[in-house]
């Protein structure tokens, strides 16, 4: 607080006026790098890191296959030149980043291209009616 009264003009000497404006100076100097510090770190952007991609075409009437693992819609597309729209689905496991995108071929909407983005980090999931039947045959086996 010494340095901003003496460098704000309190009655001093020559010497410590000087004294005080090369501190205040060399302040200015240190908060500009601070700025510059602060200022660069902040200013970087991210860069996404890009998940693996696979592509299946599969025949089907059905849009959404059954691959064992369990989805949640989260959008819809409208795809140029097709009439089908796009659908985007993510895994509902927790902590699983997977992706899934789902589309019919524009010149045979017969096939389904389905899009994964990412690795499970889980087994595929079983619903709960496989689980039950799953148990009670193997009480019944028991």
């Amino acid at each position: 607080m010494g340095i901003n009264s003496a460098a704000a003009g309190g009655s001093g000497g020559g010497e410590r006026s000087h004294g005080s404006s090369s501190a205040a100076a060399g302040m200015g100097v240190g908060a500009v790098r601070m700025k510059k510090a602060a200022g660069g770190g902040g200013a970087k952007a991210r860069r996404k890191v890009r998940e693996p991609r696979f592509c299946f075409k599969t025949m089907s009437d059905v849009d959404v296959l059954d691959d064992g693992y369990k989805w949640r819609k989260y959008g819809q597309k409208v795809v140029k030149n097709t009439q089908h729209p796009r659908s985007y689905y993510r895994c509902t496991q927790d902590k699983c980043r997977v992706k899934k995108r789902v589309e019919r071929l524009a010149e045979d909407p017969r096939m389904v291209i389905t899009t994964y983005e990412g690795r499970h980090v889980h087994s595929p999931s079983r619903d709960d009616d496989d689980a039950a039947r799953a148990s009670a045959e193997m009480s019944f086996i028991w």
